[in-house]
């Protein structure tokens, strides 16, 4: 789902086994809402990848790079928290993300990752395909 101000939203449950012994999210889950968000973005304008001829995708991506602002914690809530999504720069074979992580008015994580293109047969990077840039260009902020 996109928002009029151009970023991806994806609504994500807090779950029990989310909370750590400090009684919030664990710095480590927030990664998991992060990758479950960029997912969602993927499908959401890509559809599933294509299946080579074992069930794999076809193409991937890594993560290059976090780097993660913990603003406030996150404690156990009954109903979700929003993490919105966009795209700070596309290149031919990385693009940058940013991210919040949010719920009623409070940001509880800032992120910015780069991803790449990545080749799951050869193991390397590869170049982002022009539907790719293409989509990850409507999202740029």
């Amino acid at each position: 789902m996109t928002s009029t101000s151009g970023r991806h939203l994806y609504h994500r449950q807090v779950r029990f086994s989310d909370i750590d012994a400090h009684g919030h999210v664990n710095n480590v889950r927030f990664l998991e809402y992060l990758e479950d968000a960029w997912i969602a973005l993927y499908l959401d304008n890509a559809g599933p990848p294509q299946e080579d001829r074992d069930g794999l995708p076809a193409v991937g991506f890594a993560v290059v790079r976090h780097e993660i602002f913990y603003r406030r914690p996150l404690r156990f809530r009954h109903g979700s928290v929003r993490v919105e999504s966009w795209v700070t720069k596309v290149n031919r074979v990385t693009c940058e993300m940013a991210a919040q992580i949010c719920s009623d008015g409070e940001v509880f994580v800032e992120a910015r990752s780069m991803i790449m293109g990545f080749d799951t047969h050869t193991a390397k990077p590869r170049r982002l395909t022009l539907h790719e840039r293409t989509f990850l260009k409507r999202y740029l902020r």
